[in-house]
């Protein structure tokens, strides 16, 4: 499996043409949540492809454990290597998951979930060809909103009292998330914006 390793401020990442390769904005979710984190903090991370976003939320806080979860077993490899390269393993554990399905909402409540989801509409994909990802990291149904949605209506059942969803999406999708994530009784944040100045992330809460 032919590979790179791409820098980071603090870390290095291998990945492949087989995963989904993180963009140079991953710290986004460490400053997200350095306001919000409680003095011990179980974090649950869906889609970790390359194990970027763990890795840097793990690097930047302690008194933090964190599952991973992947539907791709060579991401979870790969992921699983950077985490040892950079002495966090101990903070991630990585499970083989298609987002909760492995994950039992009886015995596993979460102070935070956090996800990259595909969000990109298969309808545009035209305009996308200079993205070499692997085609179900990038694009979902319903006009990029299908895999955010299910992680929306699942969520609820997995976060701890008082916790929170941290999702990323397209800027033009902030609205629509907001209006569904009410309707499955989460609390909008806020919005943080990326280095361009559009919405990146959102932030939810079932504190009401």
């Amino acid at each position: 499996m032919k590979s790179n390793l791409i820098e980071f401020g603090k870390y290095k990442l291998k990945t492949s043409k087989d995963v989904f390769s993180p963009r140079v904005d991953i710290e986004i979710f460490p400053k997200a949540i350095k306001k919000l984190l409680k003095s011990y903090n179980k974090i649950i991370e869906l889609g970790t492809g390359t194990g970027a976003i763990s890795i840097s939320i793990a690097k930047n806080f302690e008194n933090i454990d964190i599952i991973a979860t992947d539907i791709n077993q060579t991401a979870l490899t790969i992921a699983k290597y950077n985490a040892e390269m950079n002495k966090v393993s101990d903070k991630i554990k990585f499970i083989n998951s298609n987002w909760f399905s492995k994950i039992d909402a009886k015995k596993e409540k979460f102070d935070f979930i956090i996800t990259n989801p595909p969000y990109l509409s298969k309808k545009n994909k035209i305009y996308y060809s200079e993205l070499i990802d692997p085609d179900n990291s990038l694009y979902s149904d319903n006009d990029g909103l299908a895999d955010i949605q299910k992680i929306i209506k699942k969520s609820v059942h997995y976060l701890k009292d008082n916790s929170y969803l941290i999702i990323e999406h397209s800027h033009y999708q902030t609205l629509l998330i907001k209006e569904y994530a009410y309707n499955n009784n989460l609390k909008y944040i806020e919005s943080i914006k990326d280095d361009l100045g559009f919405n990146r992330i959102s932030i939810f809460s079932n504190i009401f």
